[in-house]
């Protein structure tokens, strides 16, 4: 797929990107760089050659030596192969562009990272002052939604669900849009009519980011990483609500965080990659203090409870008999 056929270029996680889909969750740039280049494209399953299928494969995933194959009944099907690209097939004419993006900016460039050697994470990722934090943790815990409280305080997205880390410590800007379920948009006043579902019949919805209000900005370049938070929910509201950290955690507690956070482990292992990641965390762990984080029950206690929090001081959040 060459500059030919005038297809544009996007960047994200260090890579660039040829696509014959317009993804807006992604940085467009004008013209090619030094990155290395990986195409995205249209193709026909059919024309797919057979591959050697990876005990870890599912009916609807399945995996390989360097290559990662997914089909989704109603959406369509996907294939990444040896890090160079994502083919894409449409299921029918029904099927929008933002349902295929939804998986291709997700599962289909985390399938190419991890294809790359690079240590992909399910998190968000944000930074300020030229430093960064990424926020792990599972479904729920309120990642997405404070980062979007982290955003009004002046913080700047550098990317969300996916994030790549390089052998450096650094978090390279990828998809830079936030998803908040409905209860939290309407909680933190967010106009959700105005917005797109993620996908059809989901009660999500997506904040790209050409449409983030006046003051709320995506990182455009690298960051060195701080520090990391696995985030835990506190189930019940309390009258003073904080963000509050424990302890760095120690090098092998660490470590089974990021492991526990990788994207996603099936297809890490499926593709035979598991040894050289898993080598990856390892020195990041060893690198980046990892934290717990608790974060306050309720949308509104947590957007205040962000406004009196300095996630680059993480001995500031502290508790008593943490510090």
């Amino acid at each position: 797929m060459g500059r030919e056929l005038c297809l544009p270029y996007f960047s994200a996680h260090g890579l660039l990107l040829s696509s014959d889909l317009v993804l807006p969750e992604l940085r467009e740039v004008e013209q090619a760089s030094d990155q290395e280049l990986v195409s995205i494209g249209a193709s026909d399953p059919k024309r797919w050659p057979g591959m050697e299928v990876s005990s870890h494969s599912t009916p609807a995933l399945q995996l390989g030596p360097a290559e990662w194959r997914l089909e989704l009944e109603g959406i369509g099907w996907f294939r990444a192969l040896a890090g160079t690209g994502v083919e894409w097939a449409r299921w029918d004419d029904s099927v929008s562009d933002r349902d295929l993006r939804t998986f291709l900016v997700t599962s289909g460039l985390g399938a190419v990272a991890i294809q790359r050697g690079r240590l992909a994470l399910h998190g968000t990722a944000l930074q300020r002052d030229g430093q960064a934090v990424l926020l792990l943790g599972r479904p729920a815990t309120g990642k997405s939604t404070l980062a979007w409280c982290l955003l009004q305080q002046g913080w700047q997205l550098l990317s969300s669900e996916l994030v790549v880390a390089d052998g450096l410590g650094q978090i390279w800007p990828g998809m830079q849009q936030i998803k908040l379920w409905h209860d939290a948009a309407v909680a933190l006043g967010i106009d959700w009519q105005e917005l797109p579902a993620v996908r059809r019949g989901l009660k999500r919805y997506a904040l790209l980011p050409q449409e983030l209000p006046q003051g709320v900005a995506c990182a455009q370049k690298p960051v060195t990483l701080r520090c990391i938070y696995q985030l835990v929910r506190e189930r019940e509201e309390t009258p003073n609500p904080a963000l509050t950290a424990s302890k760095s955690f120690s090098q092998q507690a660490a470590l089974l965080a990021l492991r526990n956070q990788m994207f996603h482990a099936r297809m890490v292992r499926g593709m035979g990659m598991e040894q050289e990641l898993f080598l990856q965390a390892a020195q990041l762990a060893r690198t980046v203090p990892v934290h717990r984080l608790r974060v306050a029950d309720g949308i509104k206690a947590m957007a205040a409870a962000v406004t009196a929090a300095d996630l680059l001081d993480p001995a500031s959040l502290m508790e008593a008999n943490d510090g």
